[in-house]
């Protein structure tokens, strides 16, 4: 068994164990339109679906060629040996974001961070990423702040106007 297929499976089953407990939680009189369980089942379904996926990627490629690829040494992708570094270059991506939301808002900051991300993956920096990630930015505030009412930090933007 593969180790994608090993995690592929357990990710479904704590995403089962997970879904479980968060509809045993109790409804509030006090809860807003998605509820105290909403969100955590929402966690779930997503755990699962990409659980599935990894089961569906490994049983795919259980036949591939299993020689190691040589990297490019052009390439800006890092060495797939270097995984903890690749991890540790993510992780700093998340608190840099972290530390400046609060000053330059949550749709600039997420904007950046998706720019940041997609760049540290080896993806380029053109006019097309930085739509899609104004885009994506816009997208998620209309989905957490305008539909589901969560209150985000707006940074400096207001005080400008």
């Amino acid at each position: 068994m593969s180790r994608d297929l090993a995690f592929g499976v357990a990710g479904v089953v704590v995403a089962a164990g997970y879904y479980r407990m968060a509809a045993a939680i109790p409804t509030s009189a006090l809860a807003d339109a998605v509820g105290p369980q909403g969100l955590p089942k929402a966690y779930a379904v997503v755990l699962a679906a990409l659980s599935l996926l990894l089961v569906g990627r490994s049983l795919r490629t259980r036949n591939a060629d299993p020689r190691p690829r040589i990297p490019d040494p052009e390439s800006r992708i890092p060495d797939p040996r270097f995984h903890l570094l690749r991890a540790l270059g993510m992780l700093a991506i998340g608190v840099v974001y972290i530390a400046v939301v609060p000053w330059l808002g949550y749709v600039v900051a997420l904007a950046g961070l998706v720019l940041a991300a997609t760049w540290y993956r080896g993806g380029v920096f053109n006019g097309q990423i930085a739509t899609v990630a104004a885009a994506g930015a816009i997208v998620f505030w209309l989905l957490f702040v305008r539909l589901l009412g969560i209150p985000h930090p707006p940074g400096v933007w207001p005080t400008l106007f």
